[in-house]
């Protein structure tokens, strides 16, 4: 795994550094698909649960492939300027959702291999734990960084805070589930797995742009 795994990485990872270093002094705001598959592959080396079921690096393999084929063909280019994004809060909003996104995915991705193994009680709620810290985060810096750049700690009219909004309510009803008396075990681990589609739906794929057929 770690012959293609640290090539690939060190690819993504150059592209990244070289869309940031290109766009500045201006914040390239849809970069985000392109830094989510390195984000998962960045996990995939932290999380070393040798003995734990291989379906999740399955599906955490085929989402990252997936993922990186669409960012590939539909990039999305559109740049703030650098009056709007003079922040370090506008840097760690971006990094802080990334964080928060790769750990929603493992967290779906250990809940289906739970559900596929019956043995529903997999690492899934750790990562969910780590994900919602980091997506908390991404909205107090997206906060900050809305109130330094436009004079308002919310932009309403933008639906990407909405959609951010979503997923925070979404996974902060996941961790309270078990308060309810009625979720087994089972039932947590299906929702959990079901975050994959949320995730991917309400802010992976808002950031493509149309079809870019590269030949």
């Amino acid at each position: 795994m770690w012959l293609f795994l640290l090539p690939g990485l060190s690819a993504n990872a150059a592209l990244v550094f070289w869309r940031y270093s290109t766009a500045w002094p201006l914040m390239p705001m849809y970069l985000g698909p392109a830094t989510l598959p390195l984000c998962l592959g960045l996990l995939t080396t932290l999380d070393r649960r040798r003995a734990d079921d291989i379906r999740a690096r399955r599906f955490v393999l085929g989402l990252t492939l997936f993922l990186a084929v669409a960012a590939f063909l539909f990039p999305k280019d559109f740049y703030l300027p650098f009056l709007k994004s003079n922040t370090p809060a506008s840097h760690l909003f971006f990094l802080f959702k990334t964080l928060g996104q790769g750990c929603f995915l493992f967290s779906a991705a250990w809940a289906w291999a739970g559900l596929l193994s019956g043995k529903p009680q997999q690492p899934w709620l750790g990562w969910a734990v780590w994900g919602f810290v980091f997506w908390t985060l991404c909205m107090f810096s997206g906060m900050l960084w809305s109130y330094l750049g436009w004079g308002s700690p919310v932009v309403w009219d933008d639906a990407a805070i909405t959609l951010i909004m979503a997923t925070w309510f979404f996974y902060i009803s996941l961790l309270h589930l078990h308060l309810t008396g009625t979720w087994t075990a089972q039932t947590r681990a299906a929702y959990a797995a079901s975050g994959a589609f949320v995730v991917v739906t309400l802010n992976f794929v808002p950031d493509l742009g149309p079809l870019r057929w590269p030949f």
